[in-house]
């Protein structure tokens, strides 16, 4: 029998109301890429938090609910804590510096409001210790972007995946940080974008093209009008996460009236909390959107396929 927890749903748009939903166990919840599921919730704790799962290895396992605070490394754009000591030369703390300088210089950001901190456990045992004990009907994931009224948090832990899961959760961390709102299509899209290794040739994730490939076997066709009514992260597959990426690939890539639609929308999600939807300025700008974005996926799965990896089949997005 499904357990119900009343919350308050922060819907990234217009919206903010309180519902009675099921709370979602680990078998409930859809599989998104790498097991990275992003929900916007706002739980009602008083303080009203915006709960962004992004997105697993193992050291000293410490069991509490305190937050990881015997080391720090203070940034004017974040602050890291962690359990174990940390360098200001830490390459963490240099991906996270770089990352900003990449999102400020790419989507032409306003100085942030606050700073992100960043809860960094030594361990994946103490991580979801303390995850579980402080939100204990969430389900598990190796990293998440808490955003309340007090702070702008990151909760993950060192693994070898954790480069990747703290690009994805800290760019949330500064997109909230910036802009009164952010669409979860277009949250989960430029997360999913600035995840990628930025030496990664053509910032191409081979899982979403993969999902994709397989989607367009399917005879899947790219739907921004679907995407744009999507407000609950419950709803998103992972088919969606892969979509809100190739959206955002596409407008950050190429022409630069594609890529000026988007910094436009980002201006105005500056400003407002009600945005209207992107794909009516994107539609007058480049009214064959759609069509291009099928022959954009197609150039890079070739691009992929062929520089990184031949194996990969070309039945992919024809």
């Amino acid at each position: 029998m499904a357990s119900h927890l009343n919350i308050c749903i922060l819907l990234t748009g217009p919206l903010v109301r309180h519902v009675t939903i099921p709370i979602i166990s680990m078998q409930q919840m859809p599989r998104a890429p790498r097991m990275v599921a992003t929900a916007l919730l706002a739980v009602a704790m008083g303080i009203g938090c915006v709960l962004l799962p992004g997105c697993q290895t193992t050291p000293k396992t410490t069991f509490s609910t305190d937050k990881p605070s015997r080391h720090s490394v203070t940034s004017k754009h974040f602050v890291i804590q962690s359990d174990v000591r940390i360098e200001p030369d830490d390459v963490i703390v240099k991906t996270l510096e770089d990352l900003h300088a990449q999102l400020v210089s790419t989507l032409k950001l306003p100085e942030q409001r606050d700073p992100v901190t960043v809860y960094l456990f030594s361990d994946e045992a103490s991580y979801r210790y303390y995850m579980h004990a402080t939100w204990r009907d969430l389900p598990p994931r190796r990293a998440y972007f808490v955003g309340s009224t007090r702070e702008l948090a990151v909760y993950s832990f060192r693994s070898p995946q954790v480069m990747q899961d703290l690009r994805h959760e800290f760019t949330h961390g500064i997109l909230h940080a910036t802009l009164q709102t952010v669409p979860l299509w277009l949250d989960e899209g430029l997360a999913e974008y600035f995840e990628v290794n930025p030496e990664t040739p053509g910032l191409a994730n081979p899982e979403h093209l993969a999902e994709l490939n397989r989607a367009r076997q399917d005879r899947w066709n790219p739907n921004l009008v679907r995407l744009e009514m999507l407000t609950d992260f419950r709803d998103l597959t992972q088919q969606d996460y892969a979509e809100s990426w190739a959206w955002v690939h596409f407008l950050l890539n190429g022409p630069d009236e594609r890529k000026d639609v988007l910094l436009k929308y980002l201006e105005t999600l500056r400003k407002t909390k009600t945005p209207p939807a992107l794909r009516s300025t994107l539609e007058a700008s480049v009214p064959s959107y759609v069509a291009d974005l099928q022959t954009h996926l197609e150039q890079l799965y070739a691009s992929y396929a062929t520089a990184s990896h031949p194996s990969v089949p070309m039945a992919a997005l024809r």
